[in-house]
């Protein structure tokens, strides 16, 4: 089932402590045309999981849900806050966020292009710095900004309590975090499932990003609320 090894993440996080994820959404239907992909919705089969991953979650006394401003992001998230409804955890949809979505493709025909012509090996032009910046964004400047918006969200206070922030976002960012941040390339691990991600704790004064048995911890400023005190 889509999702598991997510929350076996959450799961060994440690106790006590808030937790952010970004993940992607859930089961869509195909893409039809790369220039087009805003338009692929969830499948059936899509919505049931995302619904069913919201019933497994636990060991968190609130959740808020973020997502891409994309559709089957905001699908994913209701769904997901529908399973949460169901377990009485008090749960937040808050709505869209630019960070999440694409929007640092500048070139959308060209990327589109690229994207069908090279398949997956499109990924390591990219992060390698072989698709130029008319094209697309930069894969470290993606992720910088992605922990900018990651941390101001950590940081924001909240009711005593472990909080869970989740970020319902797209493939191809959570592979820049999975690489750049835990060191696992996708021709190594494979291709991102939907509803698989990156977990963040605070570590001290860093940021701890988890994929399932990769944890790193970064140095970062700022001190981030534990929800325990």
């Amino acid at each position: 089932m889509h999702g598991h090894t997510l929350l076996e993440t959450l799961r060994s996080l440690p106790a006590q402590t808030n937790a952010a994820v970004f993940l992607r959404h859930a089961e869509r239907f195909p893409i039809l045309a790369a220039a087009d992909h805003t338009l692929a919705e969830l499948t059936p089969n899509g919505h049931a999981a995302a619904e069913a991953f919201g019933t497994r979650i636990s060991g968190f006394d609130r959740v808020r849900i973020f997502h891409s401003p994309v559709k089957r992001c905001r699908q994913t998230a209701e769904g997901i806050a529908l399973g949460l409804g169901a377990t009485g955890c008090p749960v937040e949809m808050a709505g869209p966020a630019e960070a999440l979505g694409v929007d640092y493709i500048v070139d959308g025909a060209e990327t589109a292009r690229l994207a069908t012509q090279h398949g997956e090996h499109f990924i390591r032009l990219w992060f390698s710095g072989q698709i130029g910046p008319a094209v697309i964004h930069a894969a470290d400047q993606i992720v910088t900004r992605k922990l900018a918006y990651l941390t101001e969200r950590l940081q924001q206070p909240c009711a005593p309590g472990r909080r869970l922030d989740l970020h319902v976002s797209h493939d191809w960012n959570i592979l820049t975090l999975r690489e750049r941040l835990c060191g696992v390339r996708h021709e190594d691990a494979g291709w991102l499932a939907f509803l698989d991600g990156v977990a963040f704790t605070a570590a001290g004064d860093g940021l701890r990003a988890v994929y399932r048995d990769r944890a790193v911890t970064r140095p970062w400023p700022g001190r981030f609320p534990t929800g325990a005190e």
